[in-house]
């Protein structure tokens, strides 16, 4: 089966017309072997070079002759000189002529082995035997004979495989589901508000004064009747307002207490109150006070501090000593209430909440004229109903003589506006309202887009009101 360079083995051949070898017919290499369906070839390939050899062997049906294949069962002799180099080609027809490729030589003026210097391609029209390597080595067969080795292996025929096109279609396939999975993920990690189509980036709602407000949107309605109010409803997360009349305000409304509560802290109610005792004066977290004085504490995996530091929503109050309380709620929600003598401001940071949300911050739509106080009572209900309070009892309510005079004049019994509050407070107050609060929701009907109420609250004032009422009326 081997033959060393300048060795040979004699005696029976390999295969159906297989003989001997060197001269004998056969295959010499360094250390080479040749196997082939069918027998072996004549011929000797030693040291790189072809040698003189006449021999007769078949291939897949083909004589091998010399280091060629014919395209015929004839035979073909020939003294073959030559040394293989990289790349190169020749061709038999069976009777003795060849052509060459890959050498840039056209013809066989320089001999069928010369064109084999290029080291690479014996063809007929049959098979093809391809050579691959640095000049001596091995060759394996699919279609073509290749150099699979590094300089000194084996020779084989390897048999052509079957093609299917049914990985190609599956990978396609594949392909296609990945890309389709891949946008759906796209569509689908992206936050939704469901009731208003909009994605979310953080915004500010602002609370100030009598009480001024800016919802999320930008919007800047008003709540001047008093009562409790929703200010973020939605099914986890529930922020609730108590606005009410003071004496600085001309009985107009001012935010005087703030509770949140709901799914999102653990169905625990934070309450934040006025600083003076008279208008509450607490931090309450489920009912019992917590920090009387400036520190740190959490529940429901809300943190709460209380502090002297914070930016003023209204730089009028930059006056009086600063005590902020600040609520890290989970969804990213930040809220700083600033506690006042017999009032609060206040700020809510948020993203728009998956489900959707309203109140006096506004539906959180990206269109700030669906805020105004009329549209969101339309939606939500003009006060908070039994039941949903978070807060433990509800403030007593009054109407100031301003309050009154205002209505007389402006939005008068009979008149369609006044009509028109009347019809819309019975829908949206919650059955058994008193006529108080019947009268504070037509307030806020009638006056409810107004930002400067208070500036006419003061032309029905008298002199004793202004004066207890103070600067605070004058600026509003």
């Amino acid at each position: 089966m081997y033959a060393p360079m300048g060795g040979a083995v004699g005696g029976a051949g390999m295969g159906a017309g297989g003989a001997g070898m060197h001269g004998g017919g056969g295959v010499a290499m360094h250390g080479g072997q040749f196997q082939a369906n069918g027998g072996m070839g004549s011929g000797g390939m030693a040291g790189g070079h072809i040698h003189n050899g006449v021999g007769a062997g078949t291939v897949n049906g083909m004589t091998y002759t010399g280091p060629f294949l014919t395209t015929s069962n004839t035979m073909a002799t020939g003294i073959l000189p030559g040394v293989m180099r990289p790349s190169g080609a020749l061709m038999s027809d069976g009777a003795g002529t060849c052509s060459c490729s890959g050498c840039g030589q056209v013809g066989c003026a320089g001999g069928c082995a010369s064109c084999m210097g290029c080291g690479g391609q014996v063809t007929s029209a049959g098979a093809q035997m391809a050579f691959v390597g640095d000049g001596r080595g091995d060759y394996i067969t699919s279609t073509t004979y290749k150099y699979v080795g590094n300089g000194g292996g084996n020779l084989s025929l390897v048999s052509q495989e079957k093609r299917s096109c049914w990985p190609c279609l599956l990978g396609v396939l594949g392909l296609i589901l990945l890309v389709g999975v891949a946008l759906l993920c796209l569509q689908t990690s992206t936050t939704t508000i469901k009731s208003t189509g909009v994605t979310g980036l953080p915004k500010t709602c602002q609370f100030w004064g009598d009480p001024h407000l800016v919802t999320f949107d930008g919007a800047r309605p008003s709540f001047y009747g008093g009562g409790e109010y929703w200010i973020v409803k939605n099914d986890a997360v529930k922020i609730q307002g108590r606005y009410e009349g003071t004496k600085y305000t001309l009985g107009l409304a001012a935010t005087q207490k703030v509770a949140v509560g709901g799914s999102f802290i653990g169905d625990n109610i934070i309450e934040v109150e006025p600083m003076e005792e008279a208008y509450g004066g607490r931090i309450l977290v489920n009912g019992q006070q917590v920090l009387k004085e400036f520190g740190t504490t959490s529940v429901g995996g809300a943190t709460i501090v209380f502090d002297g530091v914070g930016v003023l929503v209204d730089q009028a109050a930059s006056q009086w000593k600063k005590n902020i309380v600040h609520l890290s709620l989970p969804r990213g929600i930040h809220m700083e209430v600033f506690r006042w003598g017999n009032y609060i401001d206040m700020t809510i940071n948020m993203r728009p909440l998956a489900g959707g949300q309203d109140g006096s911050c506004g539906n959180f739509n990206n269109d700030p004229k669906d805020d105004t106080t009329q549209a969101i009572f339309d939606r939500i209900g003009a006060r908070i109903a039994p039941g949903e309070l978070l807060m433990r009892n509800r403030a007593t309510m009054a109407i100031s003589p301003q309050q009154v005079k205002m209505l007389q004049e402006q939005c008068a019994e009979g008149s369609s506006m006044r009509l028109e509050a009347n019809q819309k407070c019975a829908a949206d107050l919650f059955q058994g309202a008193t006529e108080v609060q019947v009268e504070a929701c037509a307030f806020d009907y009638c006056f409810g887009m107004n930002e400067h109420a208070l500036r006419e609250a003061r032309t029905y004032a008298t002199e004793a009101d202004k004066q207890a009422a103070g600067d605070m009326s004058s600026t509003a």
